[in-house]
């Protein structure tokens, strides 16, 4: 796997990163999903132990919730 992916298809967005070095070097992925008619985005985040045991998080946020995300990476990519 190369350091840095970024896929997006079928209404999932896939950014994998291998050897976080500000984390614990051990691989990580972020995954969003948009359910085709439903209101809300799920965000899954995926960190491999040393031991290569995968260990996934869930989260679910609104339209909200997105535009606040939204507003904050826009202050952050002006910044830099």
């Amino acid at each position: 796997m190369s350091k840095h992916q970024v896929k997006s298809e079928d209404g999932w967005l896939n950014i994998r990163y291998d050897g976080e070095d500000a984390d614990d070097g051990c691989k990580n992925e972020l995954s969003l999903y948009r359910q085709p008619d439903h209101k809300r985005l799920q965000l899954l985040l995926s960190n491999v132990d040393f031991d290569g045991q995968s260990h996934d998080n869930t989260f679910s946020f609104d339209r909200r919730d997105a535009q606040q995300i939204v507003t904050f990476l826009e202050k952050w990519l002006e910044e830099n």
